[in-house]
Protein backbone atom coordinates (compact mmCIF):
# COMPACT_ATOMS: atom_id res chain seq x y z
CA UNK A 1 0.00 0.00 0.00
CA UNK A 2 1.28 3.37 -0.93
CA UNK A 3 1.88 5.72 2.06
CA UNK A 4 1.98 8.58 -0.45
CA UNK A 5 -1.99 8.55 -0.89
CA UNK A 6 -2.04 9.18 3.36
CA UNK A 7 0.75 12.24 3.55
CA UNK A 8 -0.32 14.98 0.73
CA UNK A 9 -1.17 18.79 1.13
CA UNK A 10 -5.02 18.04 2.28
CA UNK A 11 -4.56 15.49 4.52
CA UNK A 12 -0.79 17.13 6.46
CA UNK A 13 -3.13 20.93 6.64
CA UNK A 14 -6.58 19.13 8.23
CA UNK A 15 -3.97 16.95 10.67
CA UNK A 16 -2.56 20.12 11.56
CA UNK A 17 -5.68 22.21 12.10
CA UNK A 18 -6.93 19.40 14.10
CA UNK A 19 -3.84 18.99 16.17
CA UNK A 20 -3.78 22.91 17.09
CA UNK A 21 -6.95 23.19 17.79
CA UNK A 22 -6.74 19.89 19.96
CA UNK A 23 -3.90 21.79 21.98
CA UNK A 24 -5.67 24.97 22.21
CA UNK A 25 -8.82 23.53 24.13
CA UNK A 26 -6.45 21.56 26.03
CA UNK A 27 -4.52 24.22 27.15
CA UNK A 28 -7.77 26.59 27.73
CA UNK A 29 -9.45 24.06 29.89
CA UNK A 30 -6.44 23.71 32.35
CA UNK A 31 -6.46 27.36 32.59
CA UNK A 32 -9.80 27.60 33.48
CA UNK A 33 -9.23 24.60 35.87
CA UNK A 34 -6.55 26.48 37.32
CA UNK A 35 -8.21 29.61 37.94
CA UNK A 36 -11.18 27.89 39.39
CA UNK A 37 -9.05 26.43 42.03
CA UNK A 38 -7.30 29.41 42.77
CA UNK A 39 -10.56 31.38 43.28
CA UNK A 40 -11.08 28.53 45.56
CA UNK A 41 -8.22 28.41 48.36
CA UNK A 42 -9.38 32.27 49.20
CA UNK A 43 -12.87 33.05 48.07
CA UNK A 44 -15.94 32.14 49.69
CA UNK A 45 -18.57 33.96 47.54
CA UNK A 46 -21.04 31.22 45.54
CA UNK A 47 -21.45 31.07 41.94
CA UNK A 48 -25.45 31.78 40.89
CA UNK A 49 -26.20 28.05 40.27
CA UNK A 50 -24.88 27.30 43.36
CA UNK A 51 -26.48 29.16 45.58
CA UNK A 52 -29.84 28.79 47.83
CA UNK A 53 -31.85 31.19 47.24
CA UNK A 54 -34.83 29.69 48.27
CA UNK A 55 -37.24 30.51 51.23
Amino acid sequence: MAYTSFFNRRNIAIFSLLSLGGSYFIIKSRTLAEKKRERAVGDYSVSVDRSGGGI
